[in-house]
């Protein structure tokens, strides 16, 4: 279990291997969901994404936030 005592450390402890901006695809795997379930969190932009071409990007620091979010985890 993670003990983090900022935002800042999670952001560095949490998905090292991802850049910044990740694909649906990253989404998927670090979020342990499928397509369908990350377009939903998208359109009730619980997640961020970034215009790029006819497609976009995510930004790994909603996903970061998304999951403390969902273990209840906030900083003051």
């Amino acid at each position: 279990m993670y003990s983090f005592s900022s935002y800042n450390e999670a952001y560095r402890s949490m998905f090292p291997e991802y850049k910044d901006i990740v694909k649906v695809k990253d989404a998927c795997e670090m979020l342990c969901l499928d397509r369908k379930q990350i377009y939903k969190l998208l359109s009730e932009r619980r997640l961020e994404k970034l215009e790029h071409g006819k497609g976009f990007l995510i930004t790994k620091s909603s996903i970061v936030s998304y999951v403390l979010e969902c273990a209840g985890i906030s900083f003051a």
